[in-house]
């Protein structure tokens, strides 16, 4: 789909674009944490529940190599 631009969108999106979050700043923060608060909190929950399903997986695999009691 194609959209044509007049005078006033060009402006509008050139003044979009000028103004638009530019995650490339130099300021020695890493990009996945660039916009604060709630990129740290995704990111904390991310690694919490990566960190929680290897250790479930792993758990699984040790209880499913364990020979079961014969009666």
């Amino acid at each position: 789909m194609y959209y044509k631009f007049n005078g006033f969108t060009q402006r509008l999106a050139g003044a979009a674009a000028s103004a638009a979050y530019n995650p490339q700043r130099a300021d020695g923060v890493p990009v996945h944490l660039k916009r604060g608060v709630p990129d740290k909190l995704l990111y904390r929950t991310t690694m919490a529940l990566t960190v929680g399903g290897t250790i479930y997986c792993l758990i699984a695999l040790y209880m499913a190599s364990q020979p079961r009691n014969q009666k």
